[in-house]
C-alpha cells in the first residue's frame, strides 16, 4: 500500500522536524525495533528508536510513555538532532555527518570521539567515515586500539556501530527505491 509501516505519519512528522528524509529516519526505527513498538533491548531501551529513559526524560518524556509510538520518536528524534548538532559544528560533509551520527546513536558520542582521535594518529582521516573512522571503530574490539593513550571512552564493539550504519543505509536504499516506484 506505498507504506513502509503502520508508524509513516508519525515517522514523517518527526522526520520533518529535524529535517531528514523521511525513509532515512524510518530506517533507523527500522534497524533499532523492526516497527515494533513494545520491543525493549537487554540495557534497557525501550520501544520503536529504542530510546533510554534517561534520555527520554531529558526531553521530557516520561519512561512510562516509550511504549507509546509518537513520545518515543519525539525523543529519539530530539536525541539524534542534538548529536547531528554537534556533528556540524565538526565535519564538512553532510553524508558523514549523517554517518557520524547515527553511529553516535548507536554507541555514544564518546567512542566515535575516541575513533576519530585514532583516525588522526594512523594518517586516516577524521572528518570522513568511510575507509576512515569507521575502520578506527572497528578497531576498538583489540586491546592495542581501546588501551591507546588517545582512547578516552575504552572497549567498544566497534562492529555493531559499522554494522549499524551500514544496514540502515541499506534499508534507506530499499525504502527511497520503493518510494520512487509509487
Amino acid at each position: 500500500g506505498g507504506m513502509i509501516s503502520p508508524y509513516d505519519n508519525v515517522i514523517k512528522q518527526y522526520a520533518n522536524k529535524i529535517d531528514w528524509d523521511w525513509p532515512l529516519l524510518a530506517s533507523v526505527v527500522k534497524q533499532e525495533s523492526n516497527f515494533d513498538p513494545n520491543i525493549k533491548s537487554w540495557a534497557g531501551a525501550v520501544g520503536l528508536m529504542q530510546v533510554l529513559p534517561a534520555t527520554a526524560i531529558q526531553y521530557g518524556v516520561d519512561s512510562h510513555q516509550l511504549a507509546l509510538p509518537e513520545p518515543n520518536i519525539f525523543a529519539g528524534t530530539q536525541y539524534m538532532d542534538w548529536i547531528e548538532n554537534y556533528w556540524s559544528r565538526e565535519l564538512d560533509d553532510t553524508t558523514d555527518v549523517i554517518k557520524f551520527t547515527l553511529a553516535s546513536y548507536n554507541v555514544g558520542l564518546g567512542h566515535v570521539k575516541d575513533a576519530r582521535r585514532l583516525a588522526k594518529k594512523y594518517d586516516k582521516d577524521p572528518d570522513k567515515w568511510d575507509n576512515n573512522v569507521a575502520s578506527m571503530l572497528l578497531k576498538k574490539s583489540n586491546p592495542e586500539y581501546y588501551q591507546d593513550e588517545v582512547v578516552l571512552h575504552g572497549y567498544c564493539r566497534g562492529v555493531e556501530p559499522y554494522n549499524y550504519v551500514k544496514s540502515i543505509y541499506s534499508h534507506y536504499d530499499h525504502y527511497s527505491n520503493f518510494m520512487e516506484e509509487k
